[in-house]
């Protein structure tokens, strides 16, 4: 590698050679990294290693494991000159030096410092300035163990202490502003830190504000009693006396502003990734709630200096999520870094929650964060979310949350965001802990219902029956939810007269369900969902009420016909008709998501009137529909695969979707993914274990592909549980291998080992020496990510000699070409042909253009390094032909960027050019990592 290096820890724990940032691993082993920077150049032994990364945690395999992590780091960080990690005394020395920024931060303090002694402010100001300018965040940002617990907490200590003295200098210069704007909110952290209350107060004096300076003190002195017990020092004390006194020494001429502490910048800057966007659509027909307007509107001028916290509460139906939405247009403006919204489906009787993890994912993503930089540790993706919105303005919504559990997770960590959250929940503790404000809905008042239906129905037609309005707006509880409703059903048929909806309603004999509006949330709107059901007709209502059955989170017009046994064209005009109700939403185009108490209603109304047969065969086609279409896809995207699955037919009136190529089946598995992930969990809770073994078969190609691996694990482990109870050894080892694959994938290789060698167990007591094959293939593979690439070659060695055995023709070509690989990766590039070739004839005969594709690739880079240029980039341009007929973007990038090295070595300067601008155009677009390398090539060719 080329360029200095450089490393970081205040903040996430990073690394640079020259402009290309390092992968550093996953989170232990850029812990065991952050100690050994940490300790400075001193010896850190094995075992202070491994306290500190695990504590009393630590696995058996615990030293191993360090020196895995260190041997790993080695080829990262380079072996020689400083950064080298060196091994001594039976543990490990790393002396960055100056290429660490903590010493630099280190060093520039005590310049600050010396200059300040020296009599000379400016000089201070501008070397503390610049060590704080090097912080990235929250030192060790991520870093698990007790090692990083410790260091965080003192590191963070250091950084107050400049901050501190940096404003002191700020102070002394006269520049009163600009200090007393950054000491609120800096206090607003450190509310008990008596040196940040007595520059507050100096700074305020000097501003001209000696009456908010004298308050400041007051506040000061009555926080520290409250919390501590404590008067407040002799220095913050002195100061006081001072301001009552007018001392003329507190002021000092202005000079220039500082420059503010900057943000380290230490690599380029990726692409721009817009703003987000992810608000709902803004309710047309919003009406009242002025008084709660008003105080979200008071609640967001304070974002500018903390985290504001807004919790809306209020029972079911009542407006909570419209309100949130309706204000959040209102300020989006004010919120120029973006707004994020997720839907917790804290009620949602019909599944779980949403996992805060989960949610934390989805941020990342809306925040331009590609799946490969993901941290794997829960921990660390809720660090890295809140790096990502420290200094931004963000506002969060995170709508129906079930408790603060949930929501503590999705809080940002730095002033200028607001968040948004309703539920049902009062969430009390969110208040106590977090300093949440809460605001709790109650009905619509007399004026505003009749507002509502004035709005929706018409001004005319409400002004000619205000005795039915008043009745509808009373019989409906003001209840936003049955107002909209009884204005779904009145605007569907204009020409019935309001009277006879309120005569409707007032009849039914659920009515004292819909008016009580205390106790059983579910109840207060049963009564106004039984009158709208019984509008429907027959078919919707069948519809509606099996809908209840389907797993979520929303359904299709396909996926509801196989559901019911109707045509599509039926299933279509039923969800038309129920959308028309209010009974169900068109969230997305052709997108259907039910509301969670309509979902509870229809589940109760399919138990009163549907038998448990009926609902089983339903659930039995719906899984026939997802498995059986999903089965589809997966043999669009790879036709040819080692372990093949046979499906039982489908149930009669199941109806899979016809998919017409690879990229259709590709937007069907990125559109249908949550919905086949539930599917998997509700198959196996419903006694459908087969469905869920062979669900999760269906996602692996999709999965691997689009790096949903954290999504996936949760659905792995409920395939593998499914498969342990079929008692069938046949299904065991696969769903083993699948979570060995995706354990790999995150860095989890020893939970990887596990799974691989329990599935090569299990494979054994079959006698299925192919099943053997693809075990040992992925063990390869596994040793591959880790640099092992002695034992990743006698894996697959073992693997091809299984598939030989088993006649296995596609095991032997992957092998063969995983023999080839590992040995060019070995730098035996001539013995690393022949396999490459055997793979080629036989990729060809099989007509597998993945296989193909990939065997082009191993034998240009054999090529290339045996200095056969010209025969390397004809493999690679036969590769790139081939990965763009099947659509494999990332890899057609991977192989233009290997071309353009190719044509460079042979002296083609404008076409290795062309190639790598086509491969940073796809990587860009992916918002890939190599996209970064790209870059510094054409960078260095120009």
């Amino acid at each position: 590698m080329q360029g200095d290096l450089r490393l970081a820890v205040l903040g996430p724990v990073r690394a640079w050679r020259g402009e290309a940032e390092l992968d550093l691993g996953h989170p232990k082993q850029r812990a065991v990294l952050a100690a050994l920077l940490i300790r400075e150049g001193a010896q850190m032994t094995l075992e202070e290693l491994i306290d500190g990364v695990w504590g009393d945690a630590a696995p058996a395999t615990a030293a191993q494991v360090i020196r895995s992590y260190v041997y790993q780091l080695r080829l990262v960080l380079g072996r020689d000159g400083t950064g080298h990690i060196r091994s001594a005394g039976g543990g490990y020395v790393l002396d960055a030096g100056p290429r660490l920024d903590l010493a630099r931060f280190a060093g520039l303090a005590a310049r600050g410092r010396q200059a300040r002694r020296d009599g000379d402010p400016a000089t201070a100001a501008d070397r503390f300035a610049e060590g704080l300018g090097l912080w990235g965040g929250t030192a060790l940002a991520g870093i698990p163990g007790p090692c990083a617990a410790a260091q965080r907490t003192r590191l963070n200590e250091l950084r107050l202490t400049v901050q501190e003295e940096y404003l002191a200098c700020t102070v002394d210069l006269g520049r009163y502003d600009q200090a007393a704007t950054e000491l609120a909110v800096l206090i607003v952290g450190h509310p008990l830190r008596e040196r940040l209350r007595e520059l507050q107060i100096h700074a305020l004096y000097g501003a001209g504000c000696q009456a908010e300076a004298l308050e400041a003190f007051r506040l000061a002195a009555r926080l520290l009693r409250a919390e501590l017990g404590i008067d407040p020092g002799p220095a913050l004390r002195a100061m006081h006396q001072r301001v009552l006194s007018n001392d003329p020494a507190l002021l000092h001429p202005p000079v220039s502003a500082l420059p503010a502490p900057a943000s380290a910048s230490p690599a380029s800057p990726p692409p721009p990734v817009p703003a987000p966007a992810q608000l709902p659509a803004d309710i047309a027909h919003f009406t009242g709630r002025d008084s709660h307007l008003s105080a979200l509107t008071a609640l967001a001028a304070e974002a500018g200096s903390a985290v504001v916290i807004t919790a809306i509460g209020g029972t079911a139906g009542i407006g909570k999520t419209a309100l949130a939405v309706h204000w959040a247009h209102q300020v989006a403006a004010s919120f120029p870094d973006g707004q994020l919204y997720v839907n917790l489906r804290g009620f949602d009787p019909a599944g779980m929650p949403l996992e805060a993890e989960a949610a934390v994912r989805g941020f990342l993503d809306a925040l331009g964060i590609p799946p490969a930089r993901i941290p794997a540790d829960p921990d660390a993706q809720a660090g890295l979310y809140r790096s990502l919105l420290a200094g931004r303005r963000m506002l969060v919504v995170l709508d129906n949350a079930r408790d603060p559990a949930q929501v503590r997770p999705l809080l940002p960590g730095s002033p200028g965001s607001l968040v948004l959250v309703t539920s049902r929940s009062q969430l009390s503790g969110l208040a106590a802990v977090d300093g949440a404000r809460t605001l709790t809905l109650d009905l619509l008042t007399p004026q505003e219902s009749r507002d509502l239906l004035a709005r929706r129905l018409g001004a005319g037609r409400t002004a000619a029956e205000p005795a039915a309005v008043e009745e509808l707006t009373e019989l409906c509880a003001r209840l936003p939810l049955a107002l909209n409703i009884t204005v779904a059903r009145a605007v569907a048929r204009p020409a019935f007269p309001l009277a006879v909806f309120a005569a409707q309603l007032r009849e039914t004999h659920d009515r004292l369900a819909a008016l009580h509006t205390g106790g059983d949330v579910t109840a207060d709107v049963r009564a106004v969902f039984s009158w709208s059901y019984r509008a429907l007709s027959p078919a919707a209502a069948r519809t509606f009420r099996l809908l209840g059955i389907h797993s979520g989170p929303d359904i299709t017009v396909p996926a509801t016909a196989s559901l019911t046994a109707a045509s599509r064209d039926q299933a279509a005009a039923a969800l038309s008709e129920l959308a028309a109700a209010c009974l169900i939403a068109e969230h997305a185009p052709g997108r259907y998501a039910f509301h969670d108490l309509l979902r509870a209603y229809a589940a109760d109304q399919a138990s009163t009137h549907d038998s448990d047969k009926e609902h089983h065969q339903a659930l039995h086609r719906m899984l026939d529909h997802y498995l059986h279409t999903a089965y589809a896809a997966d043999r669009l995207l790879r036709p040819v695969r080692m372990d093949m699955i046979t499906l039982a037919p489908p149930r009669p009136g199941a109806a899979p979707e016809e998919l017409a190529d690879d990229q259709q089946a590709w937007h069907w598995l990125e559109a249908e993914h949550p919905v086949l992930l539930a599917a998997i969990t509700q198959a196996a809770a419903h006694g459908f274990d087969l469905h869920a073994c062979q669900l999760l078969w269906t996602l692996v190609t999709f999965t691997d592909r689009r790096g949903k691996w954290h999504d996936s694990l949760a659905a792995q482990a409920v395939s593998l549980a499914a498969a342990q109870r079929l008692g069938n050894l046949a299904e065991q080892p696969f769903a083993h291998r699948a979570l060995g694959i995706f354990c790999g994938r995150l860095g989890s290789y020893a939970d990887a080992d596990t799974h691989l060698h329990r599935a090569l167990e299990l494979y054994r007591q079959l006698g299925d020496h192919a099943g053997q094959g693809a075990t040992h293939f992925l063990l390869a593979t596994t040793r591959e990510l880790q640099g092992r690439y002695r034992e990743a070659l006698d894996h697959a060695r073992q693997a091809l000699e299984l598939y030989r055995a088993a006649g296995h023709q596609v095991g032997q070509a992957r092998t063969l070409n995983a023999v080839g690989w590992c040995s060019s990766l070995l730098d035996d590039h001539q013995h690393a042909l022949a396999p490459c070739q055997q793979a080629l004839a036989l990729y060809r005969d099989l007509g597998d253009q993945m296989g193909e594709a990939e065997t082009l690739n191993s034998l240009g880079h054999a090529h290339h390094h045996l200095g056969h240029h010209r025969q390397a980039i004809e493999c690679y341009r036969q590769a790139i032909d081939l990965f763009r007929a099947i659509r494999h973007r990332y890899l057609e990038a991977d192989t233009l960027t290997h071309l353009g090295v190719a044509l460079h070595a042979v002296g083609d300067l404008d076409a290795a050019r062309d190639a790598w601008e086509q491969a940073q155009a796809i990587f860009e677009d992916l918002q890939h990592p190599d996209a970064e390398q790209v870059r510094h090539k054409l960078k260095a060719l120009s």
